[in-house]
């Protein structure tokens, strides 16, 4: 090997340079507090840091998505809680309209309270969130729920979907109910029934309450009660309508007796059986008239057609009238009993709502412990050990002063150096 002066120079120099260099990356280290500077420091914990930081991100995103969620579902709870009062006072309305000792114009006094009770109604059930957007018309917030169509008739017009946010990795959580859920609707597994007198009926027939006995095969089916004078005595009978709205293939209703058999003999104040669901029926019934007893699933129980139906009976007179006395009798039953499951609903609804809200906190106490996991796995795959930092530092400070020390010294020699 040649040796020369050029050599020994640069020989000094890059040593001192090289662990200048050293230095300098330790310095920037623990100035970042960061392990590597670059990708290529650490190619394997920069992958991996990559894949941590995008998952507490999207925790930190679902975290930020149950805040909506909660505030949504604060705000809905708040209006349940509204609705549930506006239906209590309701129902008390319709139990005072049945006082036989009121005038026609006392029932005209609650006709103009439930008709303030109804518009209350429609606006809560057009209720906002803080966005402007409708709670109650599902995904299509900026479509108003319930409005009324051109024969004055309250309609729903929101969507059929749900609204729904990403809450967790795996779940969507429903951040508001449909309009037609809560108001529309039934308590779902109820088998109660509910019978209604057509408003065609003649005669002076009034319907008591529909007893159901549990474990019947009939439950579930529906019937329609069908006044018809015996052609053959003279005498009022009724036949029965069978429709079995669960049966699948569809069946035909079955009529019973069926013509040209006699119709069953009508008897005032009598129970009439169908097979475990049964009514007693008083007063005076006409040929034609009907009274339907239905399974409350399957029939209409719309709030707002049951306060439209309850306040145009009330604005009617009856003084005298025993045929519009018994049309009063039977609204204000029918409407007992489909506000009473529509207030039962409602208050499942808000259970719902509840268990919902009980579920994003604990929701909430998972994210939390995951974002303190990730933030964990993110410090021990980038952060610097200051300490291990410290000491490399001050063995590298250490490193350049011998070198620039034995650079000094090679510098005042060469080759041709007699010392």
């Amino acid at each position: 090997m040649r040796l020369s002066t050029t050599m020994m120079y640069t020989n000094g120099l890059s040593g001192v340079l090289a662990q200048e260099s050293d230095m300098n990356r330790l310095v920037e280290q623990v100035g970042s507090g960061r392990k590597f500077l670059s990708p290529a420091d650490d190619p394997l914990a920069a992958s991996l840091s990559i894949g941590v930081a995008q998952t507490q991100s999207m925790n930190a995103t679902y975290g930020l998505n149950r805040n909506t969620a909660k505030t949504n579902l604060g705000q809905e709870s708040n209006v349940l809680d509204a609705v549930t009062t506006a239906l209590q006072d309701v129902r008390t309305r319709v139990i005072q309209a049945g006082n036989g000792t009121f005038a026609d114009s006392d029932r005209q006094a609650l006709s103009t309270a439930l008709k303030s009770a109804r518009d209350a109604l429609l606006g809560l059930a057009n209720s906002t969130d803080g966005n402007g957007q409708y709670l109650f018309s599902g995904y299509q917030g900026g479509v108003i729920p319930y409005s009324q169509d051109a024969n004055g008739k309250i309609v729903y017009s929101g969507a059929t979907g749900e609204r729904t946010v990403q809450v967790d990795q795996s779940r969507q959580l429903s951040t508001a109910d449909l309009g037609n859920d809560i108001f529309d609707r039934a308590n779902p597994g109820s088998q109660a029934y509910v019978a209604t007198a057509a408003s065609a009926n003649q005669g002076t027939a009034q319907f008591g309450t529909v007893s159901v006995t549990p474990g019947s095969p009939n439950i579930g089916k529906n019937f329609s009660l069908q006044f018809e004078t015996d052609t053959a005595t003279g005498n009022m009978g009724y036949r029965v309508i069978t429709t079995d709205p669960n049966a699948n293939p569809p069946v035909p209703p079955v009529t019973t007796p069926a013509p040209p058999a006699s119709p069953t003999a009508y008897t005032a104040d009598s129970s009439i059986d169908f097979g475990g669901v049964a009514v007693v029926v008083k007063g005076t019934p006409k040929n034609g008239d009907v009274i339907d007893v239905q399974n409350i699933q399957s029939a209409d129980v719309d709030m707002f057609n049951t306060l439209d139906g309850l306040i145009k009976v009330l604005d009617s007179p009856i003084a005298g009238d025993e045929v519009a006395l018994a049309k009063l009798n039977n609204e204000l039953a029918t409407a007992n009993k489909k506000l009473a499951s529509n207030y039962d609903n409602v208050l499942t609804v808000a259970a719902s709502v509840g268990a919902r809200m009980n579920e994003l906190e604990a929701l909430d106490a998972t994210g939390t412990q995951k974002g303190l996991s990730y933030a964990k796995s993110l410090s021990d795959l980038e952060d610097l050990d200051y300490y291990a930092g410290a000491s490399q530092l001050a063995l590298r400070q250490v490193a350049l002063q011998a070198a620039s020390a034995a650079f000094m010294t090679i510098q005042g020699s060469s080759l041709f150096s007699r010392k």
